[in-house]
């Protein structure tokens, strides 16, 4: 593959393009997790008009986050779990394309499941201070309110 740089032409390799989205790619995936602030978490679990395995997922979610807030050691506070307490994989999967929830649930739904069945237990949320550095969850979605 020929390309022009600059007046310059620069033949790329196959190799060479994919070392280099192979480097690349690793910022890419954790470039921007889904998010959610507590309210809106909150007011979602209200929310009659949410189907049933939403429903669990949500309230798993804030379930776990007030664990972190608090500090508790629970399989997922310590990064031994990403699916909500309460909840299956079967749950999340269902969730992914359940019209009774917001996008940006969904978004969440799918990030959980995506690494649930990756297998990788890598925390990819960073502390920003607010939960007990000893806990290492491996993804906050969740958003203190402003």
């Amino acid at each position: 593959m020929q390309e022009q740089f600059k007046g310059k032409t620069l033949i790329l390799t196959r190799e060479i393009l994919i070392l280099y989205f192979l480097s690349i790619l690793p910022t890419i995936s954790t470039m921007a997790l889904p998010s959610v602030t507590l309210n809106e978490l909150s007011d979602a679990t209200q929310d009659n008009t949410i189907n049933p395995s939403p429903k669990k997922v949500l309230e798993g979610l804030l379930n776990d986050y007030m664990d972190l807030q608090y500090g508790k050691e629970t399989p997922y506070t310590t990064g031994k779990q990403v699916v909500p307490s309460g909840a299956s994989i079967e749950d999340v999967d269902k969730s992914i394309d359940d019209e009774s929830v917001e996008k940006k649930f969904r978004d969440i739904f799918a990030k959980i499941s995506e690494t649930e069945k990756s297998g990788d237990l890598t925390p990819q949320s960073k502390n920003d201070g607010s939960w007990d550095p000893k806990l290492s969850p491996v993804l906050v979605l969740i958003r203190p309110n402003n």
